[in-house]
């Protein structure tokens, strides 16, 4: 695991969550237990003046669940191609929303693994740019606690969550 407090804090992006999602999160991480829930946050981007300059808010709208094609208590697979371009598709032409996280649990701790620095580092090399600087959002399936993660110039850097009341 990496260690958090050696990692940088990207404080120019924020995910902004609200509770009804958090609840739908809470949902899937039980279903899969006791192995790694994974799913996929769709929302829009602002980019919002601050005093300090500007920060790019990444506004939560819709989860979808997926039951993950791996079962295992340390990572998870997404491989029903079919199914993720389905979401992928209603998500931009029925919402107008854009991916903005990919989410998973871990049994315990909610800070990337190896497994998913790696995968963090493959995705943002892979060539679509719809991975490119791609948020992680990782959720503790003991108590809730939700972390997310940005690969950015080759480190992951922990970025705030809010909970939008």
């Amino acid at each position: 695991m990496d260690d958090v407090r050696k990692m940088k804090f990207e404080k120019d992006i924020v995910i902004i969550v609200n509770p009804n999602i958090i609840d739908n999160l809470k949902i899937c991480v039980k279903k899969a237990s006791p192995n790694e829930a994974c799913g996929l946050l769709f929302g829009d981007i602002k980019e919002v003046q601050v005093i300090e300059g500007f920060q790019y808010h990444y506004i939560a709208q819709k989860f979808e669940c997926f039951e993950s094609d791996e079962k295992s208590p340390v990572s998870f697979l997404i491989e029903n191609i079919k199914k993720l371009n389905e979401v992928w598709q209603n998500a931009a032409q029925k919402f107008n929303l854009r991916l903005i996280s990919i989410f998973h649990s871990h049994p315990a701790g909610s800070s990337p693994s190896g497994v998913d620095h790696d995968n963090m580092e493959f995705l943002d090399n892979c060539g679509n740019r719809a991975f490119k600087n791609q948020i992680w959002t990782i959720m503790d399936a003991q108590n809730f606690n939700l972390n997310a993660y940005i690969y950015y110039n080759e480190e992951i850097m922990k970025i705030a969550v809010e909970i939008n009341k």
